[in-house]
């Protein structure tokens, strides 16, 4: 028990390390530019389109545990360097065809991921009391999403993409707080997101709903037309009958 705890907060450690460094970062190159730029653009489709773009994102998502799940493989078997990338990369891919394909699968992986990188963004977690906490609400959330799938992956890829716009304009800009900043920017980028998201999806419920009406519409007048026909029909007979008689 001691061993897992020392190994968890050692990761923690780590990732705190890792995410800093990436934070302080400064655009002096063509590659951090490119970097920061491409994580501006992802953050804005995410925020505006990340409904339109869940197999895509869902598929980014399963590549990316698929890669971790490789790299503890290859962590615990010691390959060779070439049989390690093959056995990595064979992860990676392996879990993007399951995330894209098995559409539960992939919202489930997705909402969980992102629900925890969107709490690490926002708070890193110096405990593993927190730690835990942002495991079981990430889950939480995931089983939710796979239960009301577009709500929640309309909330979960505004709130990605604003977290993605945040972190890359706090790199872009030196700007006061960094922590808060970012904070702030991304929630407002989320909310703006979740804005543009919902309207489009009540716009597009709204097109099924008055394709469905119009279709039942033209099926109550089908058969009001057949009835108008039936009883032209026995009208007809009755009149043949009068006239035999």
């Amino acid at each position: 028990m001691d061993e897992i705890k020392t190994l968890l907060e050692n990761v923690l450690s780590k990732t705190s390390d890792m995410k800093q460094a990436f934070i302080d970062l400064a655009p002096n190159s063509r590659m951090n530019m490119g970097i920061i730029g491409a994580m501006i653009i992802v953050g804005v489709l995410l925020a505006l389109f990340g409904l339109k773009l869940v197999k895509l994102f869902t598929a980014l998502c399963g590549f990316g545990i698929g890669a971790a799940i490789g790299a503890g493989v290859v962590q615990v078997m010691h390959p060779s360097q070439m049989t390690g990338m093959i056995i990595l990369f064979g992860c990676a891919v392996v879990m993007a065809v399951l995330a894209f394909f098995l559409h539960k699968l992939g919202i489930f992986i997705t909402v969980f991921i992102v629900s925890m990188a969107i709490a690490v963004t926002a708070n890193m977690p110096h405990s593993l009391l927190i730690a835990g906490i942002y495991v079981v609400v990430s889950l939480i959330l995931a089983i939710l999403a796979v239960i009301f799938t577009e709500p929640l992956m309309i909330v979960v890829t505004a709130f990605a993409g604003g977290m993605s716009v945040g972190t890359a304009v706090v790199m872009l800009v030196d700007l006061p707080f960094a922590g808060a900043a970012r904070l702030v920017i991304g929630v407002v980028v989320a909310i703006i997101g979740m804005i543009v998201q919902f309207m489009m999806q009540s716009r597009k419920l709204g097109k099924k709903e008055k394709k469905f009406s119009e279709k039942i519409k033209e099926q109550d007048s089908v058969e009001s037309e057949v009835e108008k026909a039936r009883m032209i029909l026995d009208d007809f007979d009755d009149d043949t009958d009068e006239d035999d008689e």
